[in-house]
């Protein structure tokens, strides 16, 4: 099989975008005078309970204005509140969340009948700074609303209250329950308990005023609560950071200031309504707790070019710089000196990366990258931790670790000179393993997000693991003997009904970023243990360790699935069932016994040759950086070959590479296999089976052979350019032209179409993504006959990657010189996007036929696009 280059759409054709059809909403609202009855006393009393805090807190009126977090709890959406609550004298937006609400005789759905449907639906938490004049302010809209006013009575900007008020479910200040809600804090807490750990560090989170003196004012308010209680601020962990408006510092206080988390606490620090969240600090990322089974590797391992410079980042534990395996092809830049007193046994996980990112699978016979990765660590060896381990430093935000890191790279330090200019992909196989993601979207995915976007690097982050116990519906006597496939549809059913614990950890749902789970395979070959059980034989399938979406926003998450090997069981020796009809399994490491990934290893001192086995998201995250770096070559490679009107400009890179990426990834047998299971589940209806498969493959397992070349039977195309939301200049129309050949004989065929961008944001709105990208429905295109068998066509619109498949069998009535039309529009989602600002994205387009045929229709494209070229030149 012939391996040819990808080739490059002609320039596309402007014009105005296509139009979505708006989402009306089903939600049914009370009456006024129901909203009226509910709220009037609470917003009398708004004053009251603001003195009363106040108050409690013991401050001082001569240098503290009392302040008040309040929360207006919404049913369904409401655009744009925060542009009323700037225009209402001292009162000051923090955050819009997103929340869900159980029905009740006020607030419900209904269907396309008009019949009431009980199912918990959306709404959205507005957190605004109050003070006494903003309450006034408030209950001036108030009356206005109680008597039936207008917009037009409304000060300009703040009509939007009205609105509010009669949308409105709940309002109150903001709670100590609010502050440690989805952040992990109590599970945090509990751990540090059994570890007998007191003082415990902690994250605290202030309400950004983006006003100099108000956040000193906020900092000092909570340091003096803080001493009250024997607590303290750790020296020099403050941040700022303006862009995503945070404002943070890690706070140190004695664990028994935890006990009672209530409103009814004597601890002051926890009521302050200066403070938006706590969150647990320096997270244990990596732990091994058995020794691995290292094996000596001697094979003969390329070297790199020199000359070149890095475009691939990893920010992790710290790598052992003169392995084998790594010496020459690593640079590390180590500001923070982290690598003080990280003995070589410790660098285990920073190692395994550099050495899958660089060299792949060592099980594989690839070529490893030709030129060096950057690495910048972020995590340190567990202190007094005799089996090893690496964590997040319990002294320094990671938010301040990340940002600091990245604008290194790009921008310099200290006066320095950037360090990795041109870096393209950052490497990020860290999670928080206290967040799993919910609803709203952490700091680490805004800054994430914002770095992405200024910086235009594409970050590849882990999906995160979950490696816990698995209970099978299947008799401990009957399990030897249970076939594999009964097995595999066992411990999927358990992996879906479990699947609100087996959440992605924070930050894998950053819209901008991909996010990589694990399939379960490798390239190991047989392997015989016996007391070992493969739970899983398709290699489509998510490993029974990769955590599962959705995204923010019911994104796509994890976009890929990349091979992260495969994860063994084994027989629980403590059966707790004691009808024995169900099987407890329990997991070992996943860095003990093969099968898995094999990666360079720290071995005795002195030893730089180790290699071993390892499982998990970290793997497959590492792997598709290996794949990103081989796509940025060919890029290289194809730009050489093109005329200097052709070539891609660099700035293009990096979205190209995004839809590369999701581009080569595909459903395959896994499809069926879970539908199947989906199908029986409760409450899942026919139309929504395809929707309820993404969580658990997102786009698919990647095959890197359909992204890296073209063949005489597949065909793939690059467009890319920029969109701005003026009119006339809001899409991009690509043609694609079609080959004579199909039009005569039926033939599978395969249409696979990704599209992707790196959005800009609204931090104030929960609408977050500014500019939303998309193309068209090719369904019913009018010249192939494709139908769409695998993917959700709206849902793949959520997040900044759309992928579509397409298929097709028969034999397509066309002329030579008929082409398939995709148009790439461009509108705003959140609000302000700049009609000035331009969004870069990338689109790919894919025609696919079977390789065992005569036709051959690469040739054939070719040739009809040049002739395309040479029209328009």
């Amino acid at each position: 099989m012939a391996k040819k280059p990808l080739l490059i759409f002609p320039r596309a054709s402007s014009g105005s975008r296509d139009t979505l059809q708006p989402f009306t909403g089903n939600i049914k609202y009370p009456e006024k005078e129901t909203q009226v009855q509910k709220f009037e006393n609470r917003i009398s009393e708004l004053d009251r309970v603001l003195e009363n805090q106040t108050a409690y807190l013991g401050a001082n009126p001569a240098n503290l204005v009392a302040e008040m977090i309040l929360v207006l709890e919404v049913a369904g959406d409401l655009k744009d509140f925060f542009k009323a609550v700037a225009a209402t004298p001292g009162m000051e937006f923090l955050g819009e969340l997103q929340s869900e609400i159980d029905p009740d005789e006020n607030f419900y759905t209904v269907n396309g009948d008009g019949e009431r449907v009980d199912k918990r639906f959306g709404a959205r938490l507005f957190l605004t700074m109050t003070n006494q004049a903003a309450l006034r302010e408030l209950r001036a809209y108030w009356e206005k609303y109680k008597l039936n006013r207008d917009e037009q009575n409304f000060v300009h900007g703040t009509s939007k209250f009205r609105i509010l008020f009669d949308r409105l479910k709940d309002l109150r200040p903001y709670s100590i329950a609010d502050r440690i809600y989805d952040t992990g804090l109590e599970n945090y807490l509990d751990e540090m308990r059994l570890l007998e750990v007191d003082p415990v560090k902690f994250e605290i989170e202030l309400a950004f005023k983006n006003d100099a003196a108000k956040d000193a004012r906020a900092y000092d308010e909570v340091n003096s609560l803080l001493q009250q209680n024997n607590g303290r601020i750790i020296e020099n962990s403050r941040v700022i950071i303006s862009e995503i408006a945070y404002h943070a510092f890690i706070a140190e206080a004695p664990i028994g200031s935890f006990e009672d988390l209530t409103e009814n606490t004597n601890i002051t620090f926890l009521k302050s309504q200066q403070i938006l969240f706590f969150r647990p600090v320096g997270q244990s990322i990596f732990d091994l707790s058995e020794e691995p089974q290292l094996f000596n590797y001697n094979e003969e391992v390329a070297g790199i070019q020199p000359g070149l410079t890095p475009i691939v980042a990893l920010l992790d534990g710290l790598p052992l710089e003169n392995h084998a395996l790594l010496v020459g092809k690593i640079n590390v830049d180590d500001p923070d000196d982290f690598a003080h007193n990280y003995l070589a046994q410790n660098r285990v996980h920073g190692t395994a990366m550099a050495s899958l990112i660089i060299n792949g699978d060592l099980s594989e016979d690839s070529a490893p990258l030709n030129r060096p990765i950057y690495v910048r660590p972020i995590l340190k060896p567990i202190a007094n931790n005799q089996s090893g381990g690496e964590f997040l430093p319990d002294d320094k935000l990671p938010i301040d670790l990340i940002h600091r890191a990245v604008k290194r790279m790009f921008e310099g330090e200290d006066g320095y000179p950037p360090t990795a200019p041109q870096i393209k992909l950052i490497n990020f196989s860290i999670g928080d393993p206290f967040r799993p993601f919910h609803h709203n979207i952490s700091t680490w995915a805004k800054l994430i997000d914002w770095l992405s976007y200024r910086y235009n690097v594409l970050f590849i982050i882990s999906a995160g693991n979950k490696v816990d116990d698995i209970v099978l519906d299947i008799p401990e006597a009957d399990f030897d003997q249970t076939s594999a496939a009964d097995v595999q549809t066992a411990t999927l059913r358990k992996m879906i009904e479990g699947n609100f614990d087996r959440k992605i950890l924070t930050p894998a749902e950053s819209i901008n970023s991909i996010t990589v789970g694990s399939s379960h395979h490798d390239s190991h070959g047989p392997f015989n243990f016996p007391q070992r059980k493969n739970l899983i034989t398709s290699p489509f399938l998510l490993s029974p360790i990769s955590r599962i979406g959705f995204g923010y926003n019911n994104s796509i998450k994890p976009e890929i699935l990349m091979a992260g090997g495969r994860h063994l069981y084994r027989k629980h020796i403590r059966q707790t069932d004691p009808e024995k009809t169900h099987l407890r399994i329990e997991t070992g490491e996943s860095i003990v016994h093969p099968p898995g990934n094999l990666a360079a290893m720290p071995g005795a001192p002195g030893d730089m040759q180790k290699v071993g086995y390892l499982t998990g998201t970290s793997n497959a995250a590492a792997l598709t950086s290996n794949l990103g770096a081989k796509l940025y070559e060919m890029l290289l490679e194809l730009n050489e070959e093109l005329p200097n009107e052709q070539k891609i400009p660099e700035r293009y890179f990096t979205v190209i590479l995004k839809a590369l990426l999701v581009h080569g990834s595909s459903w395959g047998e896994a499809q069926e296999i879970i539908t199947q299971i989906i199908r029986t589940l409760p409450g899942i209806s026919p139309q929504t089976v395809k929707r309820n498969i993404y969580p658990y493959l997102g786009y698919g397992t990647v095959d890197s052979e359909k992204i890296l070349y073209c063949t005489d039977h597949r065909v793939t195309l690059i467009g890319f350019g920029e969109l701005t939301t003026r009119t006339g200049q809001d899409a991009h129309t690509y043609s694609f032209p079609l080959p004579p050949s199909l039009g005569t004989v039926n033939i599978d065929k395969r249409l696979a179409i990704s599209l992707a961008w790196i959005s800009p944001l609204n931090f104030k709105t929960a609408q977050y993504r500014k500019a939303h990208l998309f193309f068209d429905n090719l369904e019913n295109n009018g010249h192939l006959a494709l139908s769409r068998n695998s993917h959700d066509f709206k849902l793949g619109r959520k997040g900044t990657v759309q992928h579509d498949v397409l298929t097709g069998e028969y034999a397509d009535v066309f002329q030579d010189g008929d082409t398939i039309n995709i148009k790439v529009s461009c509108r705003e989602d959140a609000s302000g996007l700049s009609r000035q600002e331009s969004i870069k994205y990338a689109l790919t387009v894919t025609l696919e036929i079977r390789e065992n045929v005569h036709t051959m229709i690469y040739e054939e494209i070719q040739l009809r696009l040049q002739q395309r070229i040479r029209e328009r030149i």
